[in-house]
């Protein structure tokens, strides 16, 4: 699909070049393989609210967790591990991390990442998401 930006002129309308549009939308779309951003959400433990967040980085498979948006807590994904559990504390509150992204594998080339994206797919577990956990609220996060 592609957009035309039409201008108007004295005479009418003109057409103006696609090619604009066209850089702009593979631009975007090559920013979605770059870092990713899980929406914040707010728990509440103790009295006390907190706002949790994190991005993870596919190039480098690295995770960072957030409270309060400060970073509390990072991490990297061994080589063919889909799983990583984190622990830490913020404000005399415990803290921990369950992860599990499926595409730590399934972006795997060749029969790799054919075979885990599958199996992973079967057993619906193909997502990206952390089920953290802040005194006694718990949360997920998805990337």
């Amino acid at each position: 699909m592609t957009a035309t930006l039409v201008r108007r002129t004295r005479g009418g309308f003109v057409k103006t070049s696609t090619m604009g549009v066209l850089a702009m939308a593979v631009l975007a779309l090559a920013g979605c393989s770059s870092l990713r951003v899980a929406q914040n959400k707010t728990v509440e433990s103790e009295g006390e609210k907190f706002e949790l967040g994190g991005t993870y980085n596919p190039k480098g498979n690295e995770l960072t967790l957030t409270v309060n948006g400060d970073p509390i807590i990072r991490g990297s994904f061994p080589p063919y591990t889909p799983a990583l559990r984190l622990n830490s504390k913020y404000k005399n509150q415990a803290v921990s991390a369950s992860c599990y992204f499926g595409t730590v594998l399934s972006s795997k080339r060749g029969v790799t990442g054919i075979v885990a994206g599958s199996i992973q797919g079967a057993k619906g577990v193909s997502g990206d998401k952390c089920d953290i956990t802040v005194g006694s609220a718990s949360e997920a996060l998805f990337f």
